[in-house]
């Protein structure tokens, strides 16, 4: 031990000495897309590890249901955020439901989004994660798990999916939009925007329905769709998501055409393109 103090005390007078210090002292901490990326497609096998067991399902509420493989998956990525950064919140769908939103050091968990269209053996389900910081975000990672497709964004580096650069489509009239929506249409009679909604839908290319908010926006965010609406969403429903889309060019509103945060609960994502004109329809304001 008297060598080894020697040696430091001789060390800290050479110019390198610092930094040889810190290199044999430190405890690497992995890149914030690495440790997202691995979350992500370790939890995906989790995924498939419960659903092989025979998924054991719970009712939360009327149509509102969580299984064995998002507690499988939600257990993972927790434990993970617990080893690797054990000061930051967590905020998770099915046992973290409650979060401080300006937390130095947030993570947004969604163990599988599209719950029911798992349930039902419908290939549209994914995991999300964001990191947040003084409720800003400054990183997303989706996984679209059947079809493989990880998505990723860091604040100011734009989106990438497969680690291929993505950007929103340049379509330039909402009467040539694929939209895509919420699909639980009560709400939109609840909201009293049922006739913009079918204004929308009458008047643009497409709308389709994928029950489930993530694929929604990030098909946004890669050019699959121009442009997509949601109704009622929680934290876990669109931290990363809505994210990814502004990384890849696009543009985040409420319905009331507010920049968006993790209180917003109705959405509109789009290529930027006539957003406010979109907005107008739907809300029935034009």
């Amino acid at each position: 031990m008297d060598m080894l103090r020697v040696w430091l005390a001789q060390a800290i007078c050479l110019p390198v000495a610092p930094l040889l210090f810190f290199a044999f002292f430190s405890f690497p901490m992995a890149s914030m897309e690495k440790f997202i990326k691995g979350c992500l497609a370790d939890a995906s096998e989790k995924i498939m590890e419960a659903r092989g067991k025979g998924l054991k399902i719970t009712a939360k509420a009327r149509n509102d249901m969580a299984t064995s493989a998002d507690f499988a998956s939600e257990e993972l990525i927790v434990g993970r955020i617990r080893e690797e950064y054990p000061d930051a919140v967590v905020l998770s769908e099915e046992s973290y439901a409650k979060g401080d939103f300006s937390a130095d050091s947030l993570f947004v968990i969604d163990p599988i989004d599209g719950t029911h269209n798992f349930i039902q053996g419908i290939p549209l389900y994914a995991i999300s994660i964001a990191h947040f910081s003084g409720g800003r975000p400054t990183a997303g990672g989706v996984r679209l798990v059947p079809q493989g497709e990880v998505i990723y964004a860091e604040k100011g580096k734009g989106a990438k999916m497969n680690g291929k650069r993505i950007s929103v489509s340049k379509t330039p009239r909402a009467e040539d939009f694929f939209f895509l929506s919420d699909s639980r249409l009560h709400l939109a009679v609840d909201m009293g925007v049922e006739r913009g909604l079918l204004e929308l839908e009458r008047m643009s290319q497409h709308t389709r329905f994928l029950g489930a908010a993530v694929y929604d926006m990030c098909y946004v965010a890669c050019a699959r769709a121009d442009a997509a609406y949601e109704f009622r969403l929680k934290p876990f429903d669109f931290a990363a998501a809505a994210f990814i889309v502004e990384e890849a060019g696009g543009r985040v509103t409420d319905f009331e055409g507010n920049p968006w945060g993790l209180s917003t609960v109705s959405f509109l994502a789009s290529n930027g393109n006539e957003h406010e004109r979109v907005l107008g329809i739907l809300t029935g304001k034009n």
